[in-house]
């Protein structure tokens, strides 16, 4: 499991492990973003990302989830357009 080097403490109260993973991951993927991303989505990618990256730094699952993501997001361009590869053919599909 992640372990944070020093504990994160909001209002005076210490978040536990799953809430600074979350912390540190909104923190590192709204920073990605510019501060262009809806933060009730980002709470939603963060929830949905957490149970299969807990092991993981949580600023690496940001940017790993930014690579993966990053070309859709508002107010993100890439510097040249991404052109996936056509699906394979399997034989017998038309």
């Amino acid at each position: 499991m992640w372990k944070l080097g020093k504990p994160i403490v909001i209002g005076g109260s210490t978040l536990s492990p799953r809430e600074a993973w979350w912390h540190e991951f909104a923190d590192e993927f709204h920073e990605l973003c510019g501060g262009e991303v809806d933060r009730e989505w980002l709470v939603g990618l963060a929830a949905t990302l957490y149970p299969l990256n807990a092991d993981r730094a949580p600023r690496e699952a940001a940017e790993v989830a930014f690579m993966t993501l990053g070309y859709e997001l508002p107010g993100y361009e890439l510097e040249e357009p991404f052109t996936p590869p056509p699906p394979p053919r399997w034989p017998g599909m038309h």
